[in-house]
């Protein structure tokens, strides 16, 4: 009689401990780089070929045309109609890869504005925490380190979701700002652009808005109240593939890995967009222990850039978004569930087709997707030919099946592998070439690092 009452006893701890941990967990939406073509089928202005057969929902030369980011803000509420959000992460970048001739401050507030609306249509009750793209100021790139016009109008939109009196100086002054979600994780929303090599308002300035120092301060009085944060914003640190473009002044990119270090043990995530194509990072220490995982999510605009004088040209990839699994009282990261959209499919039926491509603990074989896990696939994704490496590929282009997409040589394999682990130009440039010794003319591989940052800079003043 005693060990059945024991045994029964024991029964309902397990299921209290387990109804437990299914409370804490939680989900939240990622989503990135709409880039809206509002031109798309009559003037494309963002197309960078011709386009004789306009799909409905979009063309790989272009960005995206209204059906495609309606259906994927249609896909995302699907996707969250048996798990539902907590909330929203929206990086940025909606204004279409154009000249500054063809646009103002007024065209950039409506794109704003529409998407807002949209995103609140769909989703009236969960916040979003909305981080500017280097695209969404006018002109484009050039965040000023002080208030200006642009940064009152998207506050007015932006602030019923912040819901934060305290925040909106923060904004006016450099649009970041902080949050405390219902559950006690800390979101910590950056204006990134602000270290953008682009930004040429920005350069040389010690700490534009005062961003850093506002950053340290907020994550001090984390650590001492004992909170969990979550960091996100567009322009990511580290060194990008496919040809190692650090996106951020050094002195810019110095401090910011800095101050992420320095408190690394609260820092749970880093959500980014900008770069178009899945991709993470892995943070170490000192110890080579991984102490951070950075994720940027894949956009929605299909858009290949092209710069013929360069011969410089993107690969085509599908439309996506993500939704990320997490711990609600740690914000430890659990798990993340990549949707993509089949583009040519989608077209062809004329319905849009949006679909899992990956759940990473499942796919990657990994407990969670923690800095320790995301090590753990790195790992095994040193072999060039081996399975996992093959599947990433195949996920960074959202598993767009395209003849542009070839297969990764060592090289190729080299920059991607080494993005994964190393924040600094100098370690990744050693590791680049560690890897590619004997294989390639190492040095024509890192010396078209350069032509790539000047096509990138034409890329964001030319579109």
């Amino acid at each position: 009689m005693e060990g059945a009452r024991l045994l029964y006893i024991s029964i309902i701890v397990a299921f209290s401990k387990e109804a437990e941990v299914r409370a804490s967990e939680g989900w939240f939406l990622h989503v990135t780089d709409f880039h809206w073509d509002f031109t798309y089928g009559t003037q494309d202005w963002s197309c960078n070929d011709d386009v004789s057969n306009h799909g409905l929902y979009g063309d790989y030369w272009c960005d995206s045309p209204w059906t495609l980011i309606t259906s994927a803000v249609e896909a995302m509420k699907n996707a969250t109609e048996s798990r539902s959000a907590d909330f929203i992460f929206w990086t940025g970048d909606n204004v279409l890869h154009v000249g500054n001739d063809k646009v103002d401050l007024d065209v950039h507030d409506q794109i704003l504005g529409n998407l807002t609306d949209l995103l609140r249509s769909f989703f009236p009750t969960v916040p979003v925490y909305a981080t500017y793209g280097n695209h969404d100021y006018y002109p484009h790139n050039q965040f000023p380190p002080h208030n200006n016009e642009l940064y009152n109008r998207t506050l007015e939109q932006w602030k019923g979701w912040i819901n934060d009196t305290r925040q909106e100086d923060n904004f006016r002054k450099g649009a970041y700002y902080t949050v405390k979600v219902s559950s006690g994780v800390r979101i910590l929303a950056l204006n990134t652009n602000l270290y953008y090599t682009s930004d040429k308002v920005t350069a040389g300035v010690p700490d534009p808005a005062q961003q850093f120092s506002w950053m340290e301060e907020v994550l001090n009085s984390s650590r001492v109240n004992n909170e969990k944060v979550l960091v996100t914003g567009h322009v990511p640190p580290g060194m990008a593939p496919p040809l190692g473009t650090r996106w951020m002044y050094e002195d810019f990119h110095k401090k910011f890995n800095a101050i992420i270090y320095k408190f690394s043990d609260i820092i749970t995530g880093l959500h980014f967009g900008h770069e178009h194509n899945d991709n993470f990072r892995v943070f170490y220490d000192q110890e080579d222990k991984p102490v951070l995982s950075l994720f940027m999510a894949p956009s929605v605009t299909p858009w290949r850039f092209k710069i013929p004088a360069l011969g410089v040209t993107g690969k085509a990839h599908n439309p996506g978004f993500r939704l990320i699994k997490y711990d609600q009282s740690t914000g430890r990261h659990l798990d993340l569930i990549q949707y993509y959209m089949d583009l040519p499919e989608s077209n062809r039926l004329q319905k849009p087709l949006w679909k899992i491509e990956y759940v990473a603990t499942k796919d990657m074989s990994i407990p969670d997707i923690t800095p320790a896990s995301m090590d753990l696939f790195v790992k095994r994704m040193t072999n060039l030919n081996g399975e996992e490496f093959n599947m990433f590929y195949r996920w960074r282009f959202t598993s767009a099946e395209h003849v542009s997409i070839k297969s990764c040589d060592r090289s190729c394999h080299a920059v991607l592998h080494c993005n994964f682990v190393h924040s600094s130009k100098a370690k990744y440039d050693q590791c680049v070439t560690g890897l590619t010794s004997g294989a390639v003319n190492v040095s024509r591989v890192l010396s078209l690092n350069y032509v790539f940052y000047v096509a990138i800079l034409i890329i964001s003043f030319v579109k």
